[in-house]
């Protein structure tokens, strides 16, 4: 865990602490990433290509992970699921890290195209109902 400090004129400005997970990874690749009180383990991908990617041809994702999709500048996102064979949620997330909106998201369904409300940085996908059950909803706070 990182800790920063700001001084100015001797003056210090606490930082929101980041609450880590006492557990390890369940495998090597994984970031975890606090939504509301709970830890979603998730692939990053930054890069147009990995994005591109996302969860496409994969059976199977474990209950509590899932993927985050990092963009370069807060934008109308949309998504669609072109070989995807796993029924997800899609969170897209504003600037300031609230849940702007969760849409679920059918498999291998290319018609529809799955849009964030407005300006989202970033987009979590994670297994269908997750967010549900956790009590995870629009306006709620994500850490990572």
């Amino acid at each position: 865990m990182i800790a920063v400090v700001c001084c100015f004129a001797g003056c210090k400005q606490k930082q929101p602490s980041l609450r880590v997970p006492a557990q390890a990874p369940p495998h090597a690749g994984l970031t975890a990433m606090l939504v509301k009180a709970d830890t979603l383990w998730v692939e990053i991908v930054s890069d147009p290509a990995s994005r591109a990617q996302g969860l496409m041809y994969r059976r199977e994702l474990p209950e509590d992970e899932g993927m985050l999709f990092v963009f370069e500048y807060p934008q109308p996102l949309s998504f669609w699921m072109r070989n995807t064979y796993l029924p997800l949620d899609l969170a897209f997330v504003s600037p300031d890290k609230r849940i702007e909106n969760i849409v679920p998201m059918k498999p291998l369904d290319e018609r529809p195209r799955y849009e964030s409300r407005g300006p989202a940085l970033y987009a979590i996908e994670a297994n269908q109902g997750w967010f549900a059950r956790h009590g995870i909803k629009a306006g709620d706070r994500v850490q990572f």
